[in-house]
Formats: structure tokens, C-alpha cells, sequence
């Protein structure tokens, strides 16, 4: 069973035989006698210990080992083991968010290997060490469980490049790096991208929360980026920073749908495009390229066309 790093780690009567050499019929029997706390009821045939009953274990198996009897060790023990049943820690909450995360990890580790149509439910189940309904106590489908995973590997992929972007001064020389990060997590099958876009378009969905913290994730450096370059060339630019960043995202993801077009276009040539782009949005940022008159001259479009709703086609079009 994956490892928990919880303060107070949960385990089961399983776990707890395995880990203090104790049957359990003698753990029974010593919370039957007061010499262990109740364990938390997670189900009507299922209870959550904690590794302070193992520690409890380990104490009395060490006494009874010294000669002393059970009345005796009790006595002795009463403060270590009031100490240990005095918690408000609900550790059925905690256990159940381990397992869900430990299925996560598994989960993207799987999909970054063979993709999403190779990942099977069954061999996350097995290497996760879950039950089948423990599984769909946590996730209703593969794709469900898919788009979260696919939000964790943004949390991995952005750790590991800002660990090497720390001592960066260039912005971007950072983006060209996030933008190279972004095609291996694009690699991580075909249909990645169009399976969590899906996601985030559906209205009222309940994976557009996860998507949207997915892709937060992904813009959030460049995000960052562009605040320290407005405020560094002092611009006024009348653009909200992030639709830009989601704009720079959303460029990358358009040129690689192409490239996978045919072969025409190579993985070099999205970098240099995409630096192109941001270099760019950089020279607005910084001043360095004034675009205050054209961008007044657009006002009265700009104003004129946001009033209106976006044209649709004649209705002979539709019929």
C-alpha cells in the first residue's frame, strides 16, 4: 500500500497486524480492555487505526516481554493511551483523500507512459492497490479521473521547470523553456488536449473546476511575466494580463494542431514562432514598441463591436 505523510498516518486493521507483528484478535481484545483506543468506524466491517495505536502495540508487546501483566502495563500505559484517543482529527476524511490522491499519482504516472487510450482503469486499480469500488468511490470514470491526473502533471511539469528557471533573468528565455514543457506534456498522447479542452467548454460541468485550475497552472508563470513587465515599462496597455498568457497557451496549441497535420512544420519551428509571439507582446509590455496611437485608433471599432452580439449566419444558411 502507498505510503502516507500525514502527521498521524491511518491504517487498517491489516496494516496494523503487518506492522506490529499482533494478531488481531489480540488487538481486539486489548481496545475491548481499554489498553487501545476504539479505532474510527469507516464502514459497518471497516476501521481506521492510527500509527499511535502501533506505538501503543510496540509499548505493550515491550512490557509484556519485561514479565509484567496486562493489569500492570495497563496502569502504567493510562496516560499514553488517553493521550492517544483524544483526537478531533478525522481520520476517515484523511485516509479517504490519501487514497484519492495515491490513485492520482498513480494515475498520471500511467498516462505519461502509455497515454490515455493504453491506460487501462484496471491497471491503475492494481498498481494503486485499490478495489474496483474503492476506485469509483473516488472517480465515476477514466476520464474524470483523467482530467484531474492531467492537472497534477501541470503541478509536477511547472515544479520542474521553475526549479531550473529560478536564476533565468531573460522572460523570454523562460517562456521558450515553459513552452518546450508544454509539448511533452502534449506528447503525453494524441488526444490529450481536445480531451480536457472538451471538459472546460461543457457549461456547469463538474471537471471545469479542475480544468480551469489545470490551465490557471500553466499560464500562471507567464502570467507573472507580464505583470513585472507592465510594471517595469509603466504601460497602459488596454489588454487584461491574463486573456494574453491564455492567448500565448492558446497559440502554442493551435501551431502544434497543425504541425500534426503533416510533416511540413517541426518542433523547432513552434519554439521560434512561439518566441516570436512573445517577444512581441513583450515589446508592448515594456514600451520598447509604442502601440498607444493604433491601439487608439481602434477604440470606437472596439467599443462599436463589443455592444453587439457576434454576427451569425442567415437563417437560409441554418434551414
Amino acid at each position: 500500500m502507498l505510503s502516507s505523510s500525514l502527521i498521524m498516518q491511518a491504517l487498517t486493521i491489516s496494516e496494523l497486524e503487518r506492522a506490529s507483528g499482533v494478531p488481531r484478535s489480540t488487538i481486539y481484545f486489548y481496545v475491548r480492555e481499554g489498553m487501545l483506543p476504539e479505532a474510527q468506524k469507516a464502514a459497518a466491517s471497516r476501521a481506521i487505526y492510527t500509527d499511535r495505536h502501533l506505538a501503543l502495540l510496540q509499548e505493550i508487546v515491550r512490557l509484556k516481554a519485561e514479565g509484567l501483566p496486562l493489569t500492570a502495563i495497563k496502569e502504567r500505559m493510562a496516560a499514553q493511551i488517553a493521550s492517544a484517543g483524544a483526537t478531533d482529527v478525522d481520520l476517515v476524511a484523511e485516509q479517504n483523500e490519501h487514497v484519492r490522491h495515491s490513485i492520482l499519482v498513480v494515475a498520471a504516472r500511467l498516462f505519461a507512459r502509455r497515454g490515455y487510450k493504453r491506460t487501462r482503469v484496471t491497471d491503475i486499480i492494481k498498481e494503486a492497490e485499490v478495489t474496483p469500488q474503492v476506485f469509483y468511490g473516488h472517480f465515476a470514470s477514466k476520464l474524470d479521473l483523467f482530467v484531474e491526473s492531467y492537472g497534477l502533471f501541470v503541478e509536477w511539469m511547472h515544479s520542474f521547470l521553475a526549479g531550473g528557471l529560478v536564476d533565468e533573468p531573460d522572460p523570454a528565455a523562460r517562456e521558450l523553456a515553459r513552452t518546450h514543457g508544454y509539448l511533452g506534456m502534449r506528447n503525453l498522447s494524441p488526444d490529450l488536449l481536445c480531451l480536457v479542452r472538451s471538459e472546460a467548454l461543457q457549461e456547469e460541468c463538474d471537471m471545469q473546476k479542475v480544468v480551469e485550475k489545470s490551465y490557471g497552472g500553466m499560464t500562471r508563470a507567464t502570467l507573472e511575466d507580464l505583470l513585472r513587465l507592465r510594471e517595469q515599462g509603466q504601460t497602459a496597455l488596454p489588454v487584461p494580463d491574463e486573456l494574453v498568457a491564455f492567448g500565448l497557451l492558446g497559440a502554442v496549441e493551435n501551431m502544434v494542431m497543425r504541425v500534426s497535420w503533416d510533416d511540413r512544420y517541426s518542433t523547432k519551428d513552434v519554439l521560434w514562432t512561439a518566441l516570436f509571439l512573445f517577444l512581441a507582446v513583450e515589446g508592448a509590455y515594456s514600451g520598447r514598441t509604442d502601440l498607444t496611437d493604433r491601439l487608439t485608433r481602434y477604440t470606437e471599432a472596439v467599443e462599436r463591436l463589443a455592444a453587439q452580439p457576434p454576427p451569425t449566419p442567415p437563417a437560409a444558411y441554418l434551414s
